[in-house]
């Protein structure tokens, strides 16, 4: 997923590397008590680095939903984008897109584990503006690492616009994705191709230099769980970026 925040940094302001680390509690149990036995907090770091051939967009999330806090899920996200030369889409430059994600979790009490299947993808990526906002949007195939490997396709879409002098951030992260669904029916084996979506949203409000306050809002169909149900994970919490 795009990294909300970090890539309009660049273009917003002088481009310079931005790291932003964030509090946030998860009030999923209150959204979906029937599969989220409660609430938790989590832990986030986001980073952009310009480089002078592109930009590298790392995210890491952490969440603390284990006994007595502890860490239950790991999640980690890499993308990397490298600029095509004088290529143009509509007069803005268009860039390879290089992504990668997976991670590992813990449930009862850390008595079972599972992976998140590490996922790859490749595309091309373009940068825009609309209305005073910042728009980054990719195209890409992506390979899952799963019991039965694929190439699916996946399109991103991210948009934020500063407010009251860069005091206000409202941002927007939209993907959606192709992915096998396997399941063992009383006729066997049943395989199938869902689509995934995920919409992050986030409002930060800026308190003090270098901190926020806001909520980031997920909503999935297919992701979480593969149910067909749309999901709403609402969550509130401090930015702080240096």
């Amino acid at each position: 997923m795009l990294l909300s925040g970090l890539a309009l940094s660049c273009t917003a302001t002088v481009c310079r590397a931005d790291m932003s680390l964030y509090g946030l509690y998860d009030l999923r149990h209150q959204a979906d008590p029937a599969d989220n036995p409660r609430d938790f907090p989590v832990i986030e770091m986001k980073g952009f680095f310009p480089l002078s051939f592109g930009s590298f967009l790392f995210k890491e999330e952490i969440d603390l939903d284990g006994t007595s806090g502890n860490q239950s899920e790991v999640y980690s996200e890499l993308d990397q984008s490298v600029k095509l030369g004088h290529a143009t889409l509509w007069g803005s430059p268009l860039s390879l897109h290089l992504g990668y994600s997976g991670g590992l979790g813990l449930f009862h009490g850390a008595a079972g584990g599972y992976s998140i299947q590490n996922a790859y993808s490749a595309g091309l990526e373009y940068g825009f503006r609309v209305a005073g906002a910042y728009c980054d949007a990719y195209v890409a195939v992506r390979n899952t690492n799963g019991a039965r490997p694929g190439y699916d396709p996946t399109i991103s879409l991210w948009a934020g616009r500063y407010f009251f002098g860069y005091r206000l951030l409202i941002a927007n992260s939209l993907e959606a994705w192709t992915i096998s669904d396997d399941r063992v029916t009383g006729t066997g084996l049943r395989s199938r191709r869902v689509t995934s979506w995920e919409l992050e949203s986030e409002v930060w409000y800026k308190v003090a230099q270098n901190v926020s306050i806001g909520t980031y809002i997920r909503t999935t169909r297919n992701v979480y769980a593969m149910s067909g149900r749309w999901l709403v994970y609402p969550s509130f919490g401090v930015r702080y970026s240096f």
